[in-house]
């Protein structure tokens, strides 16, 4: 009868290593020191989970409904099993590494927008890097990209999700939609153009023109963070399920359009 490989110590916890391999075809028998691979040391339970992910390719929605756990669990679970496998602490370090070089100062060129020119300015005022409140009030480190081409966070680990291009989109689908607009779900894994992530809220018009998406898939979703920025830039307030576009940022913005000959 086999029995389930044990890789900690039952006595010290450490870590365990194989040390005898046989073949049941052939009896033949290795003696060494043999590594066991990193996912050996996850539980049963832990493994589980890993195997349930990939299954449903990394959908959060799917997920959670198959495990019974709430998106705040489910992104734990992922975090825990990351640190687990080493994988969290390569993340920290290239993170911290990043945070180094962060820019102090970016130019506001001409051909940038409103939006652009506004967060570059602010976020200038403040050496390059702050930290923001989101709307359920934990902070959010920002700084500026190394490639100027966007902002950095901690809370948006895939690269290109707050590139510049995003946040002129999501102020132009507020403003192209009557100066408020929903935000839009897609952390829940809704396909875009579905009720949770119509196409034109601001993560769903984010996902279908900066990044491609195209209806009927899924989308990341960072939006959290852009609307916060916007809210702290003074262009956008930042409410539950919504974000709408400020009295006063519009009016300017209408009279740059006015000025260039449209408005965006």
């Amino acid at each position: 009868m086999e029995k389930e490989l044990l890789a900690h110590c039952p006595r010290c916890s450490n870590n365990l290593k194989v040390t005898h391999l046989a073949c049941n075809k052939c009896d033949v028998e290795l003696v060494g020191n043999f590594e066991l691979s990193k996912f050996d040391y996850l539980s049963a339970e832990e493994l589980d989970f890993v195997v349930t992910f990939l299954m449903y390719h990394g959908n959060f929605k799917a997920v959670q409904e198959k495990k019974g756990m709430s998106y705040p669990a489910v992104k734990k679970r992922i975090s825990e099993v990351l640190m687990k496998l080493g994988i969290e602490d390569i993340k920290h370090e290239k993170k911290a590494e990043a945070a180094k070089s962060v820019i102090n100062f970016l130019q506001i060129k001409s051909k940038d927008s409103l939006v652009i020119a506004r967060i570059k300015a602010k976020l200038n005022d403040c050496g390059g890097k702050t930290t923001i409140k989101l709307l359920q009030g934990d902070d959010c480190e920002i700084w500026f990209d190394s490639d100027g081409k966007g902002l950095i966070s901690p809370k948006i680990p895939p690269t290109n999700q707050l590139v510049w291009e995003a946040f002129d989109a999501a102020v132009e689908v507020i403003v192209n939609n009557g100066g408020k607009v929903a935000k839009g779900n897609a952390r829940s894994g809704a396909k875009l153009g579905s009720v949770e992530l119509p196409i034109n809220s601001v993560e769903g018009y984010i996902a279908q023109k900066v990044h491609g998406v195209n209806e009927g898939e899924t989308a990341f979703g960072p939006g959290f963070v852009i609307s916060a920025v916007l809210d702290w830039a003074g262009i956008c307030k930042n409410e539950r399920g919504f974000l709408s576009i400020r009295p006063d940022f519009l009016e300017e913005f209408k009279n740059r359009g006015k000025n260039n000959g449209s408005v965006q």
